[in-house]
C-alpha cells in the first residue's frame, strides 16, 4: 500500500485514516515511513508493540530527541522541551513525577467534583437554549475550567491563558494561530505568564490556592538527598497540564457528540442515567484524541523482523494500537462490556502513563452522565470542521442544538 505522510497535520482534515493502519496492522505492523521534511520514522501499530515500548524506556526514549512528532528546530529548542517532564526519561523524570503529583492526588481529584458538577449543569443549561452552539467551544469551557481551577489559575487570568493555550496545543490550524507561530514562541508566552504566575503566588499566599501553592513547597527525599522544584520546572509543568487537560478532554466530548449525531443508537441505553465508568473507557478506545507519541530508539534491536537502529525516530500508534483486531474483538463496534478494555489512551502502562487520566475520568464521566441525562437529541446545525493537527485527533468547530426531553 502507498505510504501515508502521516506528520501531514491536513491529512486529518478528512478523519483518521483506520483503513490505512487496519492494512498496516495485518500487513506490515513495523513499518518504516519516509518523511519529507525530516529522518524518516519507524510506525509501531499494534497494542502489544504499543504497550511495551512505552514501558521499557530504556529501549524507546523521551529525553534523547523529546515526544513530539517534529523534530526539534535546535538544540537551543531540545533543551526547551526536555525541562517538560514527558520529554524525560527515568531516573529524572521520575523525581519529576513526585514532585508534581501533588496535582493529582485522589483527594484534589475528589474535591472537584462538585465544581465539574455544577460546571456541567450550567453548560448544559447554555446548551438546550435553543440556540445553535458549537460543541467545541462548550467542551473547551468545561475542560479548561477544571484544569486551571485545580491547577490554582486565578480567574480574571483565565481568558488570556485560554488563548495562549489553544495556540500552543493546535499550532497547525492557521485559525488558531494565523501566522502557524512554532511551539517555542508560544511556549515563551506560556512560561512568561507561569512564572509571573509563581512569583505572584511565593510573595502573597493570601488569594491563592490549587497546584501551584503545593508545587512552590514541594520536597522528596530521594537517596538521602532533599529535592525541591525550582521555578523553571514549575513552569514547564505548565503547558503539559494545560495543553493536556484543554485538548484531550475537549476532543473526547466533542468526538461523543460526533457519534451521537451519526447513530443516535449507540447511547440509547444508557439515555436517562448516569454514564458508566466502562462507557467513558470504551470511549476512549474507540474514539480517543492521542494520535501518536514520538519515541528514538537507544540501542539497534530487531522487532517483528524489522532492524530498528539506534537515534531511529520511532512512532507509537495509539489510534491504531486500541483497533487492533488481534486484540480487541471486533475493534470498530462501541461495545462498553468488552473484555479486556484495557487501551492505551492514556499511554498504555510504563514511567509515562497520564498523570491526569484520573481528573480527565471523573470530568468525562460527570458531563457524559449530564448530557444523558437531560438530552433527548442533537441536531447538525452546520458543517462540522476536524481540527488540521498531527497528534491529537480533534474538532475545530462542531455546531449543534441540543433538544431536552419533552
Amino acid at each position: 500500500m502507498q505510504r501515508l505522510d502521516l506528520t501531514d497535520p491536513g491529512l486529518y482534515r478528512s478523519g483518521v485514516p483506520r483503513d490505512y493502519f487496519a492494512w498496516l496492522r495485518a500487513n506490515e505492523s513495523v513499518a518504516w515511513h519516509d518523511e519529507p521534511n525530516g529522518p524518516g520514522y519507524w510506525l509501531l501499530t499494534r497494542h502489544d508493540d504499543v504497550v511495551a515500548a512505552n514501558r521499557d524506556w530504556e529501549t524507546y526514549s523521551n529525553t534523547l530527541r523529546g515526544s513530539s512528532i517534529e523534530e526539534p528546530g535546535s538544540e537551543e529548542e531540545l533543551a526547551i522541551r526536555r525541562r517538560i517532564f514527558v520529554n524525560q526519561d527515568p531516573p529524572d523524570h521520575t523525581r519529576y513525577r513526585k514532585l508534581v503529583s501533588a496535582a493529582f492526588t485522589p483527594g484534589h481529584v475528589r474535591r472537584l467534583t462538585p465544581l465539574i458538577e455544577a460546571t456541567c449543569r450550567r453548560l448544559v443549561d447554555h446548551l438546550l437554549d435553543g440556540e445553535v452552539h458549537d460543541m467545541v467551544d462548550i467542551a473547551e469551557e468545561l475542560s479548561f475550567q477544571m484544569v486551571t481551577t485545580l491547577f490554582g489559575v486565578p480567574e480574571e487570568d483565565r481568558a488570556e491563558l485560554l488563548v495562549i493555550t489553544r495556540e500552543l496545543a493546535d499550532f497547525q490550524e492557521p485559525e488558531i494561530c494565523p501566522d502557524l507561530a512554532p511551539r517555542p514562541e508560544v511556549a515563551l508566552r506560556m512560561a512568561a505568564y507561569g512564572r509571573d504566575l509563581i512569583g505572584r503566588v511565593r510573595a502573597e499566599r493570601t488569594g491563592h490556592e490549587g497546584v501551584v501553592t503545593d508545587l512552590v513547597d514541594a520536597t522528596i527525599v530521594d537517596g538521602g538527598v532533599e529535592h525541591r522544584l525550582t521555578d523553571d520546572e514549575i513552569v514547564a509543568f505548565f503547558p503539559a497540564v494545560l495543553v493536556g487537560g484543554l485538548s484531550t478532554t475537549a476532543h473526547s466530548i466533542v468526538e461523543f457528540v460526533n457519534a451521537w449525531v451519526e447513530e443516535p443508537s449507540i447511547f440509547a441505553p444508557w439515555k436517562g442515567a448516569d454514564c458508566p465508568a466502562e462507557v467513558v473507557e470504551e470511549l476512549l478506545r474507540w474514539r480517543g484524541p492521542v494520535m501518536y507519541f514520538r519515541r528514538t530508539a537507544t540501542r539497534d534491536h530487531e522487532l517483528r523482523g524489522r532492524t530498528i537502529r539506534a537515534g531511529d525516530k520511532v512512532l507509537l500508534a495509539y489510534v491504531s494500537a486500541n483497533r487492533d483486531e488481534s486484540h480487541f474483538a471486533d475493534p470498530d463496534r462501541f461495545d462498553p462490556a468488552r473484555q479486556p478494555l484495557d487501551h492505551v489512551a492514556f499511554g498504555g502502562g510504563g514511567p509515562h502513563f497520564c498523570i491526569g487520566a484520573q481528573l480527565a475520568r471523573l470530568d468525562l464521566r460527570l458531563v457524559l452522565s449530564e448530557l444523558l441525562r437531560r438530552v433527548d437529541r442533537f441536531e447538525p446545525a452546520g458543517a462540522p470542521v476536524r481540527l488540521r493537527a498531527n497528534q491529537f485527533a480533534g474538532w475545530l468547530h462542531y455546531p449543534v442544538r441540543a433538544f431536552g426531553y419533552r
